[in-house]
């Protein structure tokens, strides 16, 4: 299945729920953010609000790369290339 970039908060949003995961973030560096399930969450990490996960997503210039099975974080060069 082919992979797909968006930057549209709704659409991770909806992405996010679709497969039961909220937003989670370092302990010690909130712009380390990542989705979890409920029993992937480790112990370095607290979850957070969905502004909160999508600042470094604005701050970075970073897109949401996924598919229908999970998700990343990468750079518009990495998505474009």
């Amino acid at each position: 299945m082919p992979k797909k970039a968006t930057t549209d908060h709704g659409e991770i949003i909806h992405f996010a729920g679709r497969l039961r995961l909220f937003p989670v973030a370092s302990r010690t560096d909130a712009t380390q953010v990542r989705l979890a399930s409920r029993d992937d969450v480790k112990e370095t990490e607290v979850r957070v609000g969905w502004p909160t996960w999508f600042r470094p997503f604005i701050d970075r210039r970073l897109v949401f790369l996924f598919d229908e099975t999970g998700g990343q974080a990468v750079t518009r060069a990495e998505a474009d290339a």
